[in-house]
């Protein structure tokens, strides 16, 4: 398995799903909404990477102009 992916092997329970009670247990459980919570996460870290890449650049950027100055 790989390091920060989900875990959404059968656990029982709810599997850790967060539901409002406008979803039933069943449906918090069904592998529609373990996919689409595994997408989530996935998105929200390519999110994150790409903005962690582009505060690495910004940084090197002003480094450059610091040098110049």
């Amino acid at each position: 398995m790989n390091a920060g992916a989900p875990n959404i092997g059968a656990a029982g329970g709810n599997n850790g799903a967060n539901f409002d009670g406008a979803e039933g247990a069943d449906e918090a459980n069904s592998q529609a909404m373990q996919q689409r919570k595994a997408f989530e996460m996935a998105l929200g870290m390519l999110a994150m990477r790409i903005v962690s890449d582009a505060q690495a650049d910004l940084d090197s950027a002003m480094d450059d102009t610091e040098e110049d100055v």
